[in-house]
């Protein structure tokens, strides 16, 4: 994703109402190997202690559990509405094609928590 900062949503509020929107979110970081690993889980935000949380269920002794038990860095992606945006909408010709679209992307650390039944 591009880093432009014209772009960049900076209302803490706005940003929190996306997550709520778009809870299928895409989590990704590296194994051992250091290879990439990937899943799509729901993951939901909560306040504790005046940080923002980020809360899922990736299911135990898995590939991607055990990835993150070895290296806990994780970059959660949640993505919105997309679209193609052609070149001959514009009026100048020397405009490229683009896809317009809504994310938010967050890096942290993972922790696993036993549930209990």
């Amino acid at each position: 994703m591009y880093d432009l900062p014209e772009y960049k949503e900076k209302n803490d509020e706005v940003i929190r109402q996306f997550i709520n929107d778009n809870p299928f979110a895409f989590i990704s970081g590296c194994d051992k190997d250091n290879k990439p690993v990937a899943t799509q889980i729901p993951v939901f935000i909560e306040e504790e202690n005046g940080k923002s949380i980020l809360r899922g269920h990736l299911m135990k002794n898995t590939d991607h559990h055990r990835a993150f038990m070895h290296n806990p860095n994780v970059l959660v992606v949640f993505t919105g509405h997309h679209t193609y945006v052609s070149a001959t909408w514009y009026s100048n010709p020397h405009i490229a094609s683009t896809w317009n679209y809504m994310s938010v992307h967050a890096k942290g650390v993972i922790t696993f928590w036993m549930m209990m039944h």
